[in-house]
């Protein structure tokens, strides 16, 4: 029975994890054209242009730089219909020509502040101007925050949000990796703790923690925006709380126990012989193991309070007592014998 229950749960998790796929891609699927609009990622989200039926440049100038994304589209679309369609091409600093459908795409940037995108059809050439955007000034300058272990984080703010790039001494010059509103933390593996709380609100924190035990955590805010620059993004509510600043204990350490004995040590009931300190230890013979009645009563005495006078005396009178009876025992066998 147990065998056939945990089959039947194996195959359950199984078509579970098969499924789930499927299923998140028939509800990541938009139902209306104005549902797919509402859901366009700030990342890819600018200004569409219709340069050919069935194809409009998505022009962007955001903290990546002037970008234009061609994108396939319905024949009969019109602005303010979505245009987060099929990728056809993209065109930008990095990628400065393009064709798509028979027409050849440039970017044009012979005014650093004004970028164009050159658009060639039929013979026939249009050019579409970038929107205004924020350049290499609208990144603050870096301030440097050590984090222990030989590494350190130089911390930034532009126009996307924070940006914390962590410097490892042992990877040398360029050995670096960076944390952004889009990858805020190092993932768990990586041996050390470095994140950004809250990088999409107004008020960013940077937290680490290098060494392991009682040691704090560190945290760091990210400096300003330079004026006249602006966040390319709408701000969030800060969600989450830096981790507290742990300190080692310095309190007292633990008292001994109530039922700890504090005095000195009762000797065992087993031991029939005291060894006289002082002056006439020096001279000294230790007896040797006494009868069991003898044994017994030294017991006796040792088991109870040692220094009580009362118990000491009431001791040496009994062992008088059997020692006299011994005697007259060992006479009256004598006696018999002759």
């Amino acid at each position: 029975m147990r065998s056939a229950a945990r089959t039947a749960i194996a195959a359950a998790v199984l078509a579970g994890a098969l499924l789930a796929p499927a299923g998140s891609a028939f509800a990541a699927t938009p139902a209306s054209p104005a549902a797919a609009s509402s859901t366009v990622p700030d990342r890819y989200a600018g200004t569409p242009v219709l340069i050919s039926e069935g194809v409009v440049a998505v022009l962007r100038n955001k903290s990546e730089g002037p970008e234009a994304w061609l994108r396939a589209v319905p024949k009969d679309w019109k602005p303010g219909d979505t245009y987060m369609g099929r990728v056809l091409a993209v065109v930008d600093v990095k990628h400065p020509t393009a064709t798509v459908d028979g027409l050849r795409l440039r970017f044009v940037e012979e005014d650093v502040h004004h970028p164009l995108l050159s658009v060639t059809k039929d013979g026939k050439t249009t050019t579409y101007p970038f929107p205004k955007g924020q350049g290499p000034e609208c990144l603050s300058e870096p301030v440097r925050q050590s984090i222990g272990a030989g590494a350190a984080a130089l911390l930034m703010t532009g126009p996307n949000g924070p940006i914390a790039q962590l410097e490892f001494a042992e990877e040398g010059e360029g050995g670096h990796t960076s944390l952004t509103r889009a990858n805020p933390s190092l993932p768990k593996g990586a041996g050390i703790v470095a994140r950004i709380l809250n990088p999409s609100s107004a008020k960013p924190v940077f937290e680490w923690k290098t060494q392991g035990g009682s040691t704090p955590y560190g945290h760091a805010t990210f400096p300003a925006l330079p004026k006249g620059c602006t966040f390319d993004f709408a701000f969030q509510p800060a969600t989450q709380k830096p981790q507290p600043q742990t300190k080692p204990s310095t309190g007292p350490s633990a008292k001994p126990s109530a039922t700890t004995p504090t005095g000195p040590k009762t000797q065992t009931i087993g031991q029939t012989s005291v060894v006289p300190k002082g002056g006439v230890a020096a001279g000294a013979v230790v007896p040797a193991a006494a009868p069991a009645p003898v044994a017994a009563v030294a017991a006796a005495s040792t088991a109870g309070d040692t220094n009580s006078a009362t118990t000491v005396a009431a001791g040496a009178a009994l062992i008088a007592a059997f020692g006299a009876l011994g005697a007259s025992v060992v006479l009256r066998r004598r006696r018999a014998q002759g």
